[in-house]
């Protein structure tokens, strides 16, 4: 570092000559023009040609600021200092001017060259600011501070962090003090460079006295931010406090922007409060757009609402669909229904036309809070918009519905929705059902499923299947044999889930041959058994001592099914006889844990027995 101003030295000389060579074509040139006219008009002429080509040949050559300068005199007074100039001037016209006003309306030499200087550098020339380096040596300029920075500068638009050390050495020898810009200029320059770099110029600082200023910190925390040093760049925020800086707006959006996208939209949150704590700045929404999404993500509620308020409500600005959609899942998580309706809101305000996946949340939200009726209520919405609800659209419903007095409250507000005169949705009904086989209440499942009719609503084919399942769980093949039949009655299509829940039915019988019949028939129907009927299938060959758990097993494979290994051991266990009968026996039954069920009387299979869907047979009200 010791040499680098003679190196630098050295390498402004070498310009220096060929920008002496250059002009000496130049004063040529000059001269063949003049001899061309002796008239005023050519020679202005010649003048404006002569510039025209200073700017072509050699671009680092400073143009020139005076009007009507004698073409002969052009060249020699462009350089000269201002006390020289205005001397010069005054022996070519004969008289005497105000050289306080002169001095003042024009700018000193060394200014014009720290100006395209300072050009150069904002344009990336660093050849050209060399250029001029050496022309102020040419000229016995002596620079200053401002010199030093436009040139550094220029080195740091290539990354030539090199060469920036080379001129603040330069700098230093020459007696310049560094000023804060010379090390914001180096920080610039440094910035391809690893972080070991930067603590170098920070120690420089240190060393010198130096104190860092708005423009230091930015340059800190946007490079610390741009190779993920989150904590570091937070560090330095706060250490502008200790040095009485105030942050500007683009350090905060530098800094409050990665803190969002990295997944910390509380942090973010708080920098924002801090920063407007700090300035006289208010930030604007594109400071708490990333907040928002953020806050979404993370399901953040406290900071969806107030990110939300500043956007919506203060800058009257409209997310779109993706961010509106995110709002409305974070209220449905937290239980906002207000929330989720004024995203709706501003859905509609998009121009974007509701779709069922937009009120499924809001189902959620009102049934978080427990305002049930409002939950059923908005399927009504629904289907006044044209939107056909799925049985999934109010599964939150189904979610809440954890106790049977929760069902009879359920049951009641839909006894208030028919004295209101209205019709409650069918899918309210099948949530019901559900609910009650979610508890293990087939009773009052079948009690339910009686009911339809009463609301003018049928059983399809969601409400067929949970009391199927429920058959399955209380091991009751004749139920489930007329609810089969039911089924047909209706003309309600079997689909998939249906074969797979008879012939589980069907295998909890000790006469398990009609499971193998309903198998031919889901296959014949179109439908792929799945893993768990072959499982259970070869489970039950295997209990049995059946010799057609190998067919069961083969075909399993032939459906592109693994076997898992606890049904390998089971099998190997059944093919060794190692274990006796009971002993297998028990392996299988700890395989299969079975759901607790309230036992079922006989009143639910007198009423299917007895009228079916169009029966008139009624259960006690005690079981309803």
């Amino acid at each position: 570092m010791k040499h680098r101003g003679t190196w630098l030295a050295t390498i402004f000389t070498h310009i220096y000559y060929a920008a002496k060579s250059l002009s000496a074509d130049l004063q040529i040139s000059t001269s063949l023009s003049m001899l061309a006219s002796s008239s005023r008009i050519s020679l202005k002429r010649a003048h404006k040609v002569l510039f025209a080509s200073r700017k072509t040949l050699q671009p680092g050559t400073l143009s020139n600021h005076w009007q009507r300068r004698h073409a002969s005199t052009a060249l020699q007074e462009e350089f000269l200092p201002s006390s020289q100039l205005i001397a010069s001037r005054q022996r070519i016209h004969g008289f005497s001017g105000d050289t306080d006003a002169q001095q003042a309306s024009t700018c000193t030499t060394k200014a014009r060259f720290n100006m395209h200087l300072m050009e150069a550098a904002e344009h990336g020339r660093y050849t050209e600011a060399l250029d001029i380096a050496a022309q102020m040596k040419t000229y016995k300029i002596q620079p200053d501070v401002t010199t030093y920075v436009a040139l550094i500068n220029a080195a740091a638009y290539h990354r030539m962090w090199l060469d920036a050390w080379a001129i603040l050495d330069d700098m230093i020898a020459v007696g310049l003090h560094p000023n804060t810009a010379v090390f914001n200029a180096l920080i610039k320059a440094q910035n391809a460079c690893t972080s070991d770099y930067l603590w170098q110029v920070l120690k420089k600082m240190d060393e010198l006295q130096i104190a860092p200023d708005t423009t230091t910190f930015r340059l800190i925390i946007v490079r610390l931010t741009s190779t993920h040093q989150m904590e570091l760049a937070i560090q330095f925020y706060h250490t502008m406090k200790t040095y009485k800086v105030v942050p500007d707006v683009f350090t905060a959006m530098a800094l409050i922007g990665y803190v969002a996208h990295a997944g910390y939209p509380r942090l973010a949150l708080d920098l924002i409060a801090d920063f407007e704590a700090h300035s006289l700045r208010r930030l604007d929404h594109s400071f708490f757009m990333p907040c928002l999404i953020a806050s979404a993500e993370a399901l953040y509620l406290d900071g969806v609402i107030t990110c939300w308020k500043q956007i919506v409500h203060v800058f009257n600005m409209h997310p779109g669909e993706g961010v509106c959609l995110a709002v409305i899942d974070t209220a449905a998580r937290n239980g906002h229904p207000d929330l989720a309706t004024d995203a709706l809101r501003v859905l509609r305000t998009l121009g974007i036309e509701w779709k069922e996946h937009h009120f499924a949340p809001l189902i959620e939200a009102f049934c978080r809070q427990m305002q049930l009726k409002e939950a059923i209520r908005v399927l009504d919405i629904m289907r006044g918009e044209g939107i056909e609800p799925i049985f999934e659209t109010a599964s939150a419903l189904l979610e809440v519905l954890t106790s049977t007095e929760l069902i009879d409250s359920v049951w009641e507000i839909t006894d208030e929705i028919l004295k209101e005169g209205k019709k409650v949705d069918n899918i309210v009904l099948q949530i019901l059902i559900s609910a009650s086989m979610k508890l293990g209440d087939l009773q009052r499942a079948i009690g339910a499923y009686k009911s339809l009719a009463e609301y003018g609503a049928t059983a399809d084919i969601t409400v067929f299947n949970s009391l199927l399942q429920g058959c399955v769980a209380a091991s009751h093949r004749d139920l489930g044999n007329l609810l089969l039949d039911d089924m047909k009655a209706a003309q309600v299509k079997p689909d998939k889930d249906t074969y797979e829940t008879f012939i589980l039915l069907c295998l909890t019988q000790d006469d398990y041959e009609d499971a193998f019949f309903y198998l031919e028939e889901m296959k014949s129907a179109g439908f792929h058994p799945g893993y768990n009927v072959y499982s259970k299938i070869t489970r039950k060959c295997l209990l049995a001592d059946d010799f057609r758990y190998k067919i069961a097993l083969k075909e399993m494979e032939e459906m592109g099914h693994e076997p898992r290994l606890d049904l390998k051991k089971l099998v190997r266990r059944k093919e060794e006889n190692k274990d006796p009968s009971d002993k297998l026996v028990q392996a299988i039954a700890d395989t299969q844990p079975q759901e607790p069920l309230t036992t079922i009387d006989g009143a639910a299979l007198r009423f299917i027995e007895t009228g079916g869907i169009e029966g008139d047979a009624q259960l006690p009200k005690e079981h309803i």
